[in-house]
Order: C-alpha cells, then sequence, then structure tokens
C-alpha cells in the first residue's frame, strides 16, 4: 500500500516532531560510518521549541556534516531493513511507530552560512539534550537563507521569522554578533529588506551592522 503523506488530518505535534528527531537520530548512532559525523537541529523546530505560541511546524530539519548529504545519509537509511522511511516525490518521510509520516529534511552543511556551535558529533546526542541551534545562529541562518528559496511563500516565512527573531532578541538589549555571523547577515539582508516590512536602517540598527 503507498503511503501517504500523514496518516492523521492533525498535524504533528511538537512531542512527536521531537520524538521523531530522536528515532532519527538513534537511527544514525547505529551506523558507524556516521558516528563522527556532526549533526544540529535547525528550522521550524527550533523555533518553535524556544517560542511556543509563534508559529507550528510540520518537518524537521537537520543540519549534517557527513560528505554527500543528503542523498548519502538518506541511501543508507532506505536500505534499511522494513526502514520507516520513504522517499515520497520530493519528500523524505519518516513513519512512526504511531503510523504518523513525518517530513525530514537533511542539509549538508556546505550550504549553511557556518557550521554552528550546537553542532555535535552524532554519537554524543542525548534525547534529553537535542543539538538544537541558538536563537541568535536562527536569525542569522534564516536572513542568510531567505533569498535562495525556492518560492515566494518560502521566502516571506523566513523574512517573516527573522523579523520576529530579530524583534524579540532585542527587547531586552543589543544583539552581539560575531564576524562570521555579521557575514552571513550582510549575505542575505537585501532579500530580507525587500520581504519584510522594514526598511535596511532598521535592521542595520537591529543587529548593530555598520
Amino acid at each position: 500500500m503507498p503511503w501517504v503523506l500523514r496518516s492523521s488530518k492533525l498535524p504533528p505535534s511538537f512531542a512527536e516532531l521531537e520524538a521523531a528527531a530522536v528515532a532519527v537520530i538513534r537511527i544514525l548512532q547505529g551506523m558507524p560510518e556516521f558516528s563522527n559525523a556532526r549533526i544540529a537541529l535547525i528550522g521550524g523546530l527550533g523555533i518553535w521549541k524556544y517560542f511556543r505560541n509563534y508559529r507550528i511546524t510540520q518537518d524537521v530539519d537537520f543540519l549534517i556534516t557527513v560528505q554527500g548529504a543528503p542523498e548519502a545519509v538518506k541511501d543508507k537509511l532506505l536500505a534499511i531493513p522494513s526502514s520507516p522511511f520513504q522517499q515520497q516525490a520530493q519528500l523524505f518521510l519518516y513513519k512512526t511507530p504511531g503510523g504518523k509520516n513525518i517530513q525530514i529534511d537533511i542539509t549538508p552543511d556546505w550550504q549553511s552560512p557556518y557550521l554552528p556551535s550546537a553542532a555535535v558529533p552524532i554519537s554524543t546526542v542525548r534525547s534529553a539534550s537535542l543539538p538544537y541551534i541558538s536563537e541568535i545562529d536562527l536569525l542569522v541562518f534564516k536572513i542568510n537563507s531567505c533569498g535562495l528559496r525556492p518560492t515566494l511563500a518560502k521566502k516571506l516565512r523566513d523574512a517573516t521569522d527573522a523579523r520576529f527573531l530579530a524583534d524579540h532578541l532585542t527587547s531586552s538589549g543589543p544583539l552581539v554578533l560575531s564576524a562570521t555571523q555579521k557575514n552571513a547577515v550582510l549575505q542575505g539582508l537585501g532579500d530580507v529588506v525587500q520581504l519584510s516590512e522594514k526598511d535596511e536602517s532598521w535592521w542595520k540598527s537591529k543587529l548593530i551592522l555598520g
């Protein structure tokens, strides 16, 4: 029987997404070739973790330092006997023990502006302490990736997320970015300015950019 995207009309809960993240990492930990690769959780799940009342997401986004990712990782996961994974068109799905299909996105580290400090060896990850990137790194990644998104809807989502994060992170004081983070921000700032309803001076003031 072919899989459907989800077996329930309800979107996955935060707990279900975290459980899926734990399950995927545990499976990767059982593959010696990936034990020294670094992994981190990025994207919408990170935003949901830090801001439970802002917005939800329906997938799990991993950043991973595996040569040939994402295909090299997906191929290994699909080859597992009775694999809980399936590639369905552009979607890579993990079927939970409860039968819900959750989208898993795997981003190679070379597609990110830098390797965040939260990225740790897969072998060291514990389920009680998942490697979420920081709020500041989420902001930087959102700004940097905005113009690289394939659709206007995704560009707008990144710009909106970035504006929300910038407002929140500067509400209690100035935001301090490293030189690497500033460089990543400057690469994507033009696209965010066009889509966020805030001009360049607002963004440069928020991010303390000269």
